[in-house]
């Protein structure tokens, strides 16, 4: 095995690593929009009529903004099933102890096993390939899970971010209709 195929796969797999870091960094940023968000709301929220309108708005709001949040949650931490092939596949069994990955590295009874199984996997050059190609494979089931969650919850903030929006301006031309302004304290 070349040199090049490692590097290859090195490249994907620090590639699939950072794609994960941007996913998190993208829900959290949406988590917090929809936080401060909420909180202008709470502001308002002793403001708005009630009435059929608002109420249906109110619902609406809230229902999207739990579920923004539920799958903004979901896309920082995926729940990942493994086992499942698709199509009939045979499952490809993994070593007994992966000493690249942090689960399987903390399964190690001792430093000095985990070096053992390091310097024997560093040994064997297909063995390594093969560590880091499924590595990447598995990271790149996350990603996909990540993302699918990710754009879920965009386009539930952005329908929470609107709905309140909407919310703000019928308040508004609900009170101006009346002739007055709502406090903005």
């Amino acid at each position: 095995m070349s040199q090049e195929k490692l590097s290859l796969v090195l490249r994907m797999f620090d590639d699939e690593t950072q794609l994960i870091e941007r996913a998190d960094k993208k829900a959290i940023a949406l988590l917090s929009i929809v936080g401060v968000f909420m909180v202008f709301f709470l502001v308002y929220y002793r403001l708005i009529p009630v009435n059929p309108t608002s109420i249906a708005l109110i619902a609406v709001y809230f229902t999207c903004a739990i579920f923004a949040i539920t799958s903004l949650v979901m896309s920082i931490r995926p729940r990942i099933y493994h086992g499942k092939q698709k199509g009939g596949a045979k499952k490809e069994d993994p070593p007994p102890c992966d000493p690249t990955f942090f689960t399987e590295i903390c399964k190690f009874p001792d430093v000095t096993a985990y070096r053992a199984a390091l310097e024997e996997m560093i040994s064997n050059e297909q063995a390594t390939f093969d560590t880091y190609t499924r590595q990447v494979f598995h990271l790149a089931q996350i990603n996909a899970v990540k993302y699918r969650h990710l754009r879920r919850g965009t386009f539930l903030t952005i329908a929470t971010v609107a709905i309140e929006l909407s919310l703000v301006i019928y308040l508004f031309t609900n009170f101006m209709g009346v002739g007055l302004m709502p406090p903005l304290v």
